[in-house]
């Protein structure tokens, strides 16, 4: 006998919709898993890596061959740290590309979940195929966006965000909705019974599959964390100071809980004392 009656059939595939893309997608590929942060967008060229963000100084960060700009004016440093400034250049553009494949594969896997449970959930043959036809098209717009701004040559958190909260988001509320109307497409055609076993089917392989290469996704994202930490390591390193005094900070490590970038908190001070 089936375990599953037509509402638990129904809560199983609005929690699915909710509930497995957002494991997967929730896979945090920026750093902050690791204990380290950054509020900078990454820009990688031949000739020199940007990194830039807005709301906090500096805005504006430039390194390529262990030469360094501050908000377009040039930084001199010791040849030591011209050499950890190269090392940094290094593991940035090491990194980056990974980085940039996680963040694909977290929204695919997220797609991946929903397209299952439409295929299997969505009501009649002909609202399932509209409905991952839908799905389609939502991921295509997904990866468009993502191979615009997340790549091996760029990295924006707030552009991830977005793919994530925004599209991945919305498709998961419009299958849900969807859902909800095949449910009762099929209790109300007496299709019940075929829907359940399709439930069963479902339930007992999809958590598992998902559950398996999120792990798989989280461990690759957690393969990045020595990295990182060699790159704070450099960081902390460095000897030369910014034109007001205070280092540089192009990541900051959250491992004791403070979780809040020193400049930021330079700036947030200048700003309570106006």
């Amino acid at each position: 006998m089936s375990r599953h009656g037509p509402v638990a059939v129904l809560v199983l595939a609005i929690g699915l919709a909710f509930g497995l893309p957002a494991q997967a997608a929730r896979v945090n590929v920026h750093g902050d898993q690791c204990g380290y942060d950054s509020n900078y967008d990454v820009h990688v060229t031949p000739g020199g890596i940007d990194f830039s963000r807005s709301g906090a100084l500096p805005n504006e960060v430039f390194m390529h061959d262990g030469a360094l700009r501050v908000d377009g004016r040039p930084v001199a440093v010791s040849a030591d740290d011209a050499e950890r400034l190269r090392s940094y250049e290094a593991d940035m553009r090491g990194v980056l590309p990974e980085m940039a494949g996680i963040a694909h594969e977290a929204v695919g896997i997220a797609f991946d979940a929903l397209t299952t449970v439409a295929a299997t959930l969505g009501g009649s043959k002909h609202r399932r195929d509209a409905l991952v036809n839908q799905l389609n098209q939502s991921r295509m717009e997904a990866m468009r966006g993502l191979e615009a701004s997340i790549n091996a040559d760029h990295w924006s958190q707030q552009d991830f965000d977005d793919a994530i909260e925004k599209t991945v988001s919305e498709a998961s509320e419009q299958m849900a909705s969807a859902l909800t109307r095949g449910v009762m497409w099929s209790l109300f055609t007496g299709r019940a019974s075929e829907l359940e076993a399709r439930a069963d089917t479902m339930d007992q392989s999809m958590e598992k599959e998902m559950q398996a290469r999120s792990g798989r996704l989280e461990a690759r994202a957690k393969a990045i964390c020595p990295r990182l930490a060699r790159m704070s390591e450099l960081q902390q390193q460095f000897r030369f100071r910014l034109a007001d005094g205070r280092p540089l900070q192009l990541m900051t490590d959250n491992r004791d809980g403070n979780g809040k970038d020193s400049q930021d908190s330079a700036d947030d001070g200048k700003i309570a004392r106006r």
